[in-house]
């Protein structure tokens, strides 16, 4: 007698659209910043730009009230086989 485990893949949902736009380059966004006077919206790689250096990091951090980071879109993309 074989016993089958299969495994749920649950979808994961995106808040972050595909027309939303980094505010740096025009690529798309996968990180949004909310702070007290608005929005911030970032590509992966200028988000990274900014908290990977000593000073971004602090204003960002003294700006952010929340953040929606969706940099593992990236890898469940590269997953299916989408070349982006």
């Amino acid at each position: 007698m074989r016993t089958m485990i299969t495994e749920e893949i649950v979808a994961k949902e995106w808040v972050l659209k595909a027309t939303d736009r980094c505010d740096s380059c025009a690529a798309e966004a996968l990180v949004k910043v909310t702070g007290l006077t608005g929005d911030l919206m970032f590509c992966g790689h200028h988000y990274n730009r900014i908290m990977d250096n000593k000073e971004g990091y602090a204003k960002m951090m003294s700006f952010m009230l929340t953040i929606v980071d969706e940099r593992e879109k990236l890898v469940e993309n590269k997953a299916k086989g989408k070349d982006y």
